[in-house]
């Protein structure tokens, strides 16, 4: 993964390509791939990633067909907010919040999970909205 002007890229392969989307894999290795001995190393995290874009341009890519995936870097940002910040903020807010004003902290912690499911309830449904917001581009490898 590189940066470029606040862009990130990655790079992976087509695996479907109909209807106006692109469907790419990208091999996401670990921070430990810059080692030496990250070939014999059984803890190496390797995990294959799908991507699915939206292109209007959708019939200029082949399975097989080695591209390049970009984000604008912000959106990777905004991602983490939404999905581990926000919700550890609201969670140990409500779990504070509720200790102070109730006697029971089974009662706090019950309520502050109901709380942070309603918050990710609100999330799924507001997923359509996010997705349009969350663009990837794709261009061909060279």
């Amino acid at each position: 993964m590189s940066s470029n002007s606040n862009i990130a890229t990655h790079d992976g392969i087509v695996i479907s390509s109909a209807n106006g989307k692109v469907c790419v894999e990208m091999q996401v290795v670990s921070a430990c791939s810059i080692c030496k001995a990250h070939e014999k190393c059984a803890f190496v995290d390797k995990d294959k990633k799908v991507v699915e874009i939206d292109t209007d341009n959708w019939q200029q890519y082949n399975v097989g067909q080695n591209v390049i995936v970009s984000v604008n870097e912000s959106l990777g940002l905004l991602a983490v907010l939404l999905a581990y910040i926000l919700p550890a903020l609201i969670i140990v807010g409500s779990v504070v919040l509720l200790s102070s004003l109730c006697q029971s902290e089974v009662v706090a912690a019950s309520v502050s999970i109901v709380i942070i499911a309603v918050y990710f309830i609100v999330l799924y449904r507001f997923r359509n909205r996010l997705q349009k917001k969350f663009t990837f581009s794709l261009t061909k490898n060279q």
